[in-house]
C-alpha cells in the first residue's frame, strides 16, 4: 500500500509543535544541514532538500521529518508520544527520496487496511484503530506513552485531525474529538463508530451526539435518478410506517439520520447509500432554486397515424401493423427484426421503421444504473455532440449495461467528461424489473454488484445462459433471495426470436428441470443442448436452439447491411445465408453464427475474430478446434448408440 493514497501531498508540520498551533516547515537547500534532530546525522549528499522549523529552531532530513524522537498527538494530550522502533537495523536514511512528506487533514482513509500480526516475539496493539502492529515496509515503528501504556500505529500518528470542529448545519454546537473507537451507531448515519476504515469520532457531551468526520459534512439537499424529486438530510423521520431504502432495500432506522423526499413521497435512503458514489452526483442543492425540467417530446402528431420523428424530422412515418410487408427490417433504434404482430413506424419515402414503443422512448431519462441524466441520441443527427462523434463516425458503440456493440439509438449521459452510455433495451428496463426467469412475486431491483463474486463461502452468478459477458455487466438482484442476480446482458435479451427455417416464433426457454428420457439437439450446430440451461424452441414444431447459434456470437444488436468503421476501415455487416458457411479469416472456422462482417475481401464470424491482433492463427489451431468438433461429435454418436441399444 502507498501512503501518497491516504495522505495527498501538502504543506508539512513540525510534528513536536502541539495540535491547536501546529508549526509548518520550510524546505532549505543553504546552508547545509548540520544535525538532523530526528537521527542526529549530517549532510546527506543526495538529498537536494531538508526541512527547517523556525519556531523550533530544528533541522530534519526528508524522511526523518515524519518520525522525530517525540510528537504532541491529539489522540493522547497528557504527554508527548516516544518513537519506538522494533527493528534495531532501522535508519532514516533508508526512506525513499520520493516519500510523501506532508501532514494532512484528509479524510480519504477508507482504503487503508492492514493484517494483525507480530513482530520478533513482540504483539503490542494501536490504542486508536486496535489493530496490532506488524513489520512495515521500513521497519516496525509506533509512538508509545510509557506511562500511560499508549500507543499509536505509525499511520495513526501520521494523521492529525482538528481537535473542534464547528459546523451549524451539521449540529449547533462546536464538536469535539474523541479519540476513541466506541462499539455505537453514529447519530447521522447509523452505522458504528468502530468501523473498519480510517473515520474520526467527534461528539458533543452536551447532546449525547456521537458522529462520524465524513457525517459532519453530508450534503443537506440531493437529487438522485432513483426518485423524481430531490431528497433533503433529516436528523429522524417521522415513524408513520415502516420504509425500506431506495437503494440497498433495508428497512430505513427512524432514529439516525437519513434523507427523504421533499415533497411528501414515502420515499427514504440511509445516508450512506444517499451519498454512493454510484448514485449521488456530488452536488449540495441547498440553496439552489429548483427548475422544472424541460420535456422534450419524441414526436409530434400529424394525424392519428402520422408522426414526426426527432430522428427523421424530414420525413413523416406512418404507423402499420403487417409484419410481412416489412420483412427483414429491423427498427433503427433497438436493431430488432419487425415480426407479423409488432406494431411500428414506417416512413412514407424511405425504410426507415421504429417500433411503435421505440417511437414513443422519452429523449431524457433518469436512469437507476447511472448517477446523471441520460440523454437519447441518434447516428443521424445533424448536429451530434462532440462526444457523440466517434459514434457518428464508427457506425456502433458498446452498451456500459450489457457490453454488447449496438448500432441503433443510443443514451448517453448529459453530464461533461462522462461517457456513460446505454442502448435502448438496457435504458427501458424498470426498477424492479418482473422477469420470467424468476418468480413474479420476486421483483429484480438494480445493484452494484457487477460479475460473479464469492459470498458466504460460494460464488454467486448470473441467473441467464452464463455468456462471458455475464462477468462485465451491470446487475439486477433479488433481495429475497440471496443468491438470485440477473446481468443485463441475459435480462434484455428477447422473449421472441425468429429462425429462418421454422414458420413460428421462437421463444427463449429459461431452462427445465433435468430428465433422463429426453434430449435435445441444437437445429444450428446440431449439438447437444443443455436442457437446464437457457434456449429457444418451437412449441409447435418442438425445434430447439442454442442462444447464441440463433442470435450469433454478438447476441443479435448489430444490424445487417449495415457499415461500421474499426481502425478506420470499413466493415460490412451482411447476412450469413448463402448456400455454404464461409471460413473465418481469423480462426479458420467455419461461421456458423447468423451475422458475418466482411472487410477488405475478409470474412470474420464476429467481432472478437475481428480484434484478434496478428495474422490468422494457422494451421495448428484450425486442426485443433476441428478435433476437437469430431471428438465431441463422436462422443455424442456413441450416446446415441447406446441409446438404441437398451431401446
Amino acid at each position: 500500500m502507498k501512503l501518497s493514497r491516504i495522505v495527498p501531498v501538502s504543506k508539512p508540520v513540525c510534528r513536536l509543535s502541539y495540535p491547536d498551533n501546529p508549526h509548518n516547515l520550510c524546505r532549505r537547500f543553504d546552508p547545509p544541514l548540520s544535525v538532523c534532530f530526528s537521527c542526529k546525522g549530517q549532510h546527506l549528499e543526495n538529498r537536494r532538500y531538508y526541512y527547517y522549523c523556525a519556531t523550533c529552531d530544528l533541522e530534519f532530513h526528508r524522511g526523518c521529518h515524519l518520525f522525530p524522537p517525540e510528537i504532541k498527538h491529539p489522540f493522547h494530550l497528557l504527554h508527548p508520544l516516544t518513537l519506538i522502533f522494533l527493528d534495531p537495523n532501522f535508519q532514516s536514511s533508508r526512506i525513499p527520496i520520493d516519500w510523501p512528506d506532508s501532514s494532512s487533514e484528509s479524510d480519504d482513509y477508507d482504503s487503508y487496511e492492514e493484517n494483525s500480526g507480530s513482530y520478533e516475539g513482540h504483539i503490542v496493539k494501536c490504542n486508536y484503530c486496535r489493530k496490532k502492529f506488524q513489520p512495515e515496509e521500513f521497519g516496525m515503528a509506533y509512538y508509545h506513552c510509557s506511562t500511560c501504556n499508549f500507543s499509536l500505529h505509525r499511520i495513526c500518528a501520521y494523521i492529525r485531525p482538528p481537535l473542534t470542529i464547528k459546523n451549524l448545519k451539521c449540529h449547533d454546537h462546536t464538536l469535539t474529538l474523541f479519540p476513541r473507537r466506541v462499539p455505537s451507531p453514529c447519530d447521522a448515519c447509523g452505522f458504528s463508530l468502530d468501523t473498519p476504515f480510517f473515520d474520526h469520532v467527534y461528539s458533543c457531551l452536551l447532546c449525547n451526539y456521537m458522529v462520524h468526520r465524513t457525517c459532519i459534512y453530508l450534503p443537506r439537499v440531493i437529487k438522485i435518478t432513483r426518485h423524481p424529486h430531490r431528497l433533503s438530510y433529516t436528523s429522524s423521520i417521522v415513524p408513520s410506517r415502516e420504509l425500506a431504502c431506495g437503494v440497498c432495500r433495508k428497512t430505513v432506522d427512524v432514529n439516525y439520520g437519513s434523507y427523504s423526499c421533499n415533497k411528501g413521497c414515502h420515499y427514504a435512503l440511509h445516508s450512506k447509500c444517499a451519498t454512493n458514489k454510484k448514485v449521488w452526483d456530488g452536488k449540495d442543492l441547498e440553496g439552489v432554486p429548483e427548475e422544472e425540467e424541460e420535456i422534450l417530446e419524441p414526436f409530434l402528431w400529424i394525424d392519428e397515424e402520422t408522426i414526426q420523428h426527432f430522428s427523421h424530422d424530414h420525413h413523416h412515418l406512418k404507423l402499420r401493423q403487417n409484419g410481412g410487408s416489412h420483412e427483414n427490417k429491423f427498427c433503427e433504434a433497438c436493431t430488432l427484426p419487425m415480426t407479423v404482430s409488432d406494431r411500428f413506424y414506417s416512413c412514407i419515402k424511405c425504410e426507415f421503421v421504429l417500433h411503435e414503443t421505440c417511437a414513443s422512448l422519452p429523449r431524457r431519462k433518469h436512469h437507476p444504473v447511472h448517477k446523471h441524466p441520460l440523454t437519447l441520441f441518434h447516428p443521424t443527427s445533424s448536429n451530434p455532440r462532440k462526444v457523440e462523434r466517434k459514434y457518428c463516425r464508427d457506425g456502433f458503440f458498446t452498451c456500459d449495461g450489457c457490453t454488447r456493440n449496438c448500432c441503433g439509438f443510443i443514451y448517453r449521459c448529459s453530464e461533461k467528461d462522462c461517457e456513460y452510455q446505454l442502448d435502448v433495451r438496457c435504458a427501458s428496463l424498470p426498477d424492479p424489473s418482473i422477469h420470467d426467469c424468476h418468480p413474479r412475486d420476486h421483483p429484480l431491483f438494480f445493484n452494484f454488484t457487477s460479475g460473479s463474486f464469492r459470498f458466504s463461502g460460494y460464488y454467486r452468478s448470473c441467473m441467464g445462459f452464463e455468456s462471458v459477458a455475464c462477468d462485465h455487466s451491470e446487475y439486477l438482484e433479488c433481495i429475497q433471495c440471496e443468491s438470485s442476480f440477473l446481468c443485463l446482458h441475459c435480462a434484455t435479451l428477447p422473449c421472441v426470436a425468429h429462425y429462418k427455417h421454422d414458420k413460428h416464433p421462437v421463444t427463449l426457454c429459461y431452462g427445465e428441470e433435468e430428465t433422463t428420457d429426453l434430449k435435445y439437439w441444437c437445429e444450428i450446430c446440431e449439438n447437444k443442448l443443455d436442457a437446464t440451461k437457457w434456449f429457444y424452441t418451437c412449441e409447435s414444431c418442438r425445434v430447439t436452439l442454442h442462444v447464441k447459434c440463433l442470435l450469433g456470437k454478438e447476441v443479435y444488436y448489430m444490424k445487417p447491411n449495415h457499415i461500421i468503421k474499426i481502425n478506420g476501415k470499413n466493415v460490412d455487416i451482411e447476412y450469413n445465408n448463402g448456400n455454404t458457411r464461409p471460413v473465418c479469416t481469423k480462426c479458420g472456422l467455419r461461421c456458423i453464427y447468423t451475422l458475418v462482417y466482411k472487410c477488405e475481401n475478409e470474412i470474420f464470424c464476429s467481432l472478437t475474430c475481428f480484434f484478434q491482433p496478428g495474422l490468422p492463427l494457422g494451421y495448428h489451431y484450425y486442426i485443433t478446434r476441428r478435433i476437437m468438433r469430431i471428438r465431441e461429435t463422436e462422443k455424442l454418436e456413441e450416446e446415441a448408440e447406446v441409446e438404441l441399444a437398451n431401446e
